[in-house]
């Protein structure tokens, strides 16, 4: 046990870090809060890194007390905090862009800049929240750890009564009478336990152990207290230079129980050994040399706090034999102070592992240099290397002692030696040896580890990347002679490093891919055998499944996504860390537009989440997230029914959260505006009115950047529902509130889409209205605002303006250009962006027309009618879309003079008319609307007037009597009113 002021230092330490890093956490995402908005993906991971910080620091206070004298967790969370810092600095800059007073052309510079920079600030965000979760995985773990250790020491006075006379480790489960005739105790003792606990075979093992090694640690402080050592003359095994071996640790039960037979043995016969020195009979340096044989078969069981007792009096025992006989007793000395140094670094003391590791380099330059010394020296530097890493030292300072570690194996010949393996005959597949040469081999190779490590970190990645590969070739070369699980899980983390982004313009895709199949593999196989971590298979997955989509392999990166989640789906712990990267690898499918197998994959997110969502912190906000990840997939791929309804659960579950919680509000009035959204598309325009009207009623004097942001994009969504009613004074209204709103706060909003598209509306409720003049200048300004924040232009109602006002030349030059610039899409996967070629189809196809050129406006009125025939079915909006595509290829027919196709498309109309008044009489109503705004448009009416019929297939109706067609007020900006240097002097297009 600790003592109480180590323990107390440590909590100080511990809680001083915590405090520090939550601090630092909650100022990184205050910042992302003030972004613009293509930082956004950024701000979502700064705020679930707040989170997992925040977990951090529950979990710490309600465990402190077995987390205080766990020196690998303030290590943990200090690397956390500078990670942390280091990204937010990395932020500073483009925060500075996103929030600067430039305008104009510096301003879309920098916006430029700003966006070219994205995606290096939200890997480095990524990356910190994948170092959060790690973290948070330590606590965990020793949260684990800590309970059986609990029990141990409860169990603590048994170990004085401790009788090696009988072992009885055969049960798998040990009732208190096996303990009673293992431990040779009382029942008063036992009964000290809680009811109903068994202890397992393991536990039993690691008690008696405990007890034992107790015991040699008090016969040693006996010895020392008295001064008993004796001068001794060196034997013949230390006359010699120290020739170590190494052991790989156990994996398997057979092997274990190997070790642990051996363990008890050696045991029994070292503290016998000591009592006989204590009787004045063995010599020191005979115990010295066992101890620390002991102390390494406790290492390779992991029980490195009664490995670092036997280390520590191993060192103790040759410093006082180095006394007499220095140049013998030296070079074991340094073995010793090595052992002790890798004990510590193992249990977390990286301080008091680099004291130890500069000890042994200090001793060891003393010495003669053998072969054995040269040997030990290369050793202790990549070990150094590791410590100064640990501990926070310059980076410079570890890099040089890996790069004198490899060089020196490299000088001694390690690094062009063959793999010898296993002697013949040898029983190394009960235990592991490596003997003979290789395991010099494999220091050789772990230098190489930590110097491929420290070239990463300090960003020299091809350097890194050929160190990476020469320590993955000879972990294979040692891997085939050694079919040992530690040899082929380094072989597997050597083939995941490789897969790593940074490499990705040195290793093509394909070798990339290799690696990652192979790491699945290898984890796969190890996983059977040892029940080795899952996430090392679940890493793989993840890697394997980013770089398929990366190869634009969608159908194949599904298919290992959803090998990944069949097992988060299953996870007991660390389940939220993985639904993480899951969300990730859905949000890249969806970056690289395969949007149905990105809203397949986020699908199963949500089903795991909904599976469980109570083990997860702050469930209902995580599900939140999750749930908008998915509508937005979904909606990308024109799952409408899909996304309607998830946006009503993801409504109603924010709903509840900010009723308990009123400073919830930025998710919540996203939610609302994503529910009014969907509303409106699936043609539903008076829910949506309903769902924005919610988010209006809310005291609006609170909020910050980003609920304004939303709330604008909520006035845009009612004004556009009205819009479809057919009532445009609400409309302008509407307009004329989001107008007021974005002029009453310090913010400067009238830089955001949502602004652009609030003028928009307002140009299309101006032109349904006959004010031409007001809806160009509106739509010119709503052009403008989309070019600044690089989104598309919204071209085809300029067009459609231009040709109202009479304006034909530049109305068709603009609908040609607008087709040029939208006909990227034209081949996208998602119908969504496939709607804005068509929309800019169907504007040219008027202007074509309108210009004689029946030809190809026919061609183009065909294509678009084609495809809402085809999916205005998914999406009830675009209904509307395709009864004004089936009217304007029924009149062009006829006036081309072919009546028969012309009455064909009439007889079309006619029927979705009467199949929508029969099903979905709102949306029937909506097509009505929209029809009768397009047949009082100007350029409609000229188009007829130029081209009249003699037939009888296109005999319109009036207008359908009881809409509101009445603005009674302004509806543009005061900016942008008739005073403004925006109102249009002239009407050529290049001027835009």
């Amino acid at each position: 046990m600790a003592d109480p002021l180590s323990i107390t230092l440590a909590a100080i330490t511990l809680g001083t870090a915590l405090k520090d890093l939550t601090e630092l956490a909650l100022k990184l995402h205050e910042s992302f809060k003030k972004h613009a908005h293509n930082m956004r993906t950024a701000e979502s991971l700064a705020a679930d890194t707040v989170e997992i910080v925040q977990d951090i620091e529950k979990f710490y206070i309600a465990r402190g007390d077995i987390l205080d004298n766990l020196p690998d967790v303030r290590h943990a969370v200090a690397r956390l905090s500078r990670d942390m810092q280091s990204v937010y600095d990395q932020c500073l800059p483009i925060l500075h862009l996103a929030n600067s007073p430039e305008r104009g052309l510096r301003r879309a510079l920098l916006k430029i800049e700003q966006w070219r920079n994205r995606k290096e600030v939200e890997s480095n965000v990524r990356n910190l929240r994948d170092q959060a979760n790690k973290c948070y995985r330590r606590f965990t773990r020793h949260t684990q750890l800590g309970t059986a250790v609990a029990i141990g020491e409860l169990k603590a006075s048994v170990s004085e009564g401790f009788s090696a006379t009988t072992r009885q480790l055969s049960t798998l489960q040990v009732s208190d009478n096996n303990v009673l005739a293992f431990m040779g105790s009382t029942r008063a003792v036992l009964s000290t336990l809680p009811p109903d606990v068994i202890l397992s075979k393991d536990l039993v093992f690691k008690l008696y152990v405990r007890g034992h090694v107790g015991k040699i640690d008090d016969i040693l402080k006996n010895l020392a207290s008295k001064h008993s050592y004796a001068v001794e003359e060196p034997d013949d095994w230390h006359s010699r230079p120290p020739n170590p071996c190494s052991v790989l640790p156990p994996r398997t039960s057979e092997a274990v129980d190997y070790v642990r037979d051996n363990t008890v043995t050696e045991l029994i016969r070292v503290q016998q050994g000591l009592w006989n020195v204590e009787a004045g009979g063995n010599s020191i340096q005979k115990g010295a040399w066992a101890l620390r044989k002991l102390a390494i078969d406790l290492m390779d069981l992991e029980m490195y706090s009664e490995s670092l007792i036997l280390c520590t009096w191993t060192v103790d025992l040759y410093k006082t034999l180095s006394k007499s006989h220095r140049d013998v007793y030296g070079p074991h000395l340094a073995l010793a102070f090595f052992d002790l140094a890798c004990t510590s670094y193992d249990t977390g003391d990286f301080a008091q592992a680099m004291v130890m590791t500069t000890e042994c380099l200090s001793l060891l330059e003393t010495c003669a240099p053998t072969f054995a010394t040269e040997e030990l020296m290369a050793r202790a530097l990549s070990y150094s290397a590791h410590s100064k890493c640990a501990i926070g030292e310059d980076s410079s300072a570890s890099l040089q002692d890996a790069d004198n570690s490899v060089a020196m194996f490299e000088r001694l010949g390690v690094g062009q030696t063959a793999v010898i393996g296993p002697q013949q005959g040898g029983n190394y597949t009960t235990f592991g040896l490596l003997i003979g040469g290789d395991w010099l081999i494999y220091h050789y190779v772990y230098a190489l580890d930590a110097q491929q490590e420290l070239l990463y970190d300090s960003e020299r990645y091809h350097e890194a990347l050929d160190v990476g590969e020469r320590a993955l070739q000879v972990y294979r070369r040692l891997a085939q002679c050694y079919k040992h699980v530690d040899i082929e899980s380094e072989v597997a983390t050597h083939c995941h490093f490789l897969c790593n982004d940074v490499f990705r313009d040195v290793i093509p895709l394909s070798s990339a891919l290799n690696y990652a199949q192979e790491a699945v593999q290898i984890w796969e196989e190890v996983h059977e055998i040892t029940r080795a971590d899952e996430e090392h298979i679940l890493d793989s997955l993840a890697t394997q499944t980013k770089i398929l989509v990366e190869m634009g392999r969608p159908s194949d990166a599904l298919t290992v996504f959803q090998k990944l989640e069949r097992r988060v789906r299953t996870m007991a712990t660390n389940q939220r860390m993985y639904i993480h990267k899951m969300q990730d690898l859905a949000s890249r499918l969806h970056s690289k537009k395969h949007y149905a197998e990105a809203a397949t994959a986020s699908r199963t997110i949500v089903e795991i989440c909904r599976q469980a969502p109570d083990s997860l912190s702050t469930s209902h906000r995580f599900l939140i997230n999750i749930l908008l990840d998915h509508i937005m997939h979904c909606h990308q791929a024109n799952y409408l029914s899909e996304a309607l309804i998830y946006s009503q659960e993801a409504l109603a579950v924010a709903g509840q959260e900010h009723l308990k919680d009123a400073a919830f509000i930025d998710q919540y009035l996203l939610c609302i505006n994503w529910a009014g959204y969907m509303s409106l598309e699936a043609g539903y325009p008076q829910q949506a009115i309903n769902q924005c009207q919610v988010a209006l009623n809310i005291d609006s004097s609170s909020f910050g950047y980003n609920a304004r942001k939303t709330i604008l994009w909520t006035i845009y969504r009612k004004a556009l529902a009205f819009l479809r009613l057919g009532r445009l004074s609400l409309a302008a209204a509407t307009i004329t509130e989001g107008y007021d709103f974005s002029e009453s706060t310090k913010h400067n909003l009238q830089a955001e889409d949502s602004y652009g598209w609030l003028l928009y509306v307002s140009a299309l409720v101006h032109r349904c209205a006959g004010k031409q003049d007001d809806a160009l200048t509106a739509i010119k300004a709503a052009i403008s605002t989309f070019e600044s924040c690089d989104r598309d232009r919204q071209s085809a109602t300029l067009s459609d303006v231009q040709a109202d006002m009479g304006y034909d030349a530049e109305g068709l030059c603009t609908a040609e250009e607008n087709v040029q610039l939208t006909e990227k899409y034209a081949s996208s996967s998602s119908p969504l962006d496939r709607n804005l070629y068509r929309t800019s189809q169907y504007s040219l196809c008027l202007r074509l027309f309108f210009n004689g050129e029946f030809t190809r406006a026919r061609q183009l009125i065909v294509e678009v009618r084609n495809f809402y025939e085809w999916h205005a079915h998914s999406r009830n909006k675009w209904f509307i879309y395709l009864a004004r595509a089936l009217r304007a290829e029924g009149i062009l027919e006829c006036a081309s003079d072919r009546h028969a196709e012309g009455a064909g498309a009439r007889t079309k109309l006619n029927e979705l008319q009467q199949r929508l008044r029969a099903t979905l009489p709102g949306v029937a109503d909506q097509v009505d609307v929209h029809l009768n705004y397009e047949r009082n448009y100007p350029a409609w009416k000229r188009l007829r007037e130029k081209y009249p019929l003699t037939c009888s297939h296109w005999v319109e109706e009036e207008a359908i009597t009881g809409q509101e067609y009445t603005i009674t007020h302004s509806i543009l900006p005061p900016s942008l009113h008739p005073t403004s240097s925006l109102t249009p002097g002239g009407h050529d297009s290049r001027n835009i």
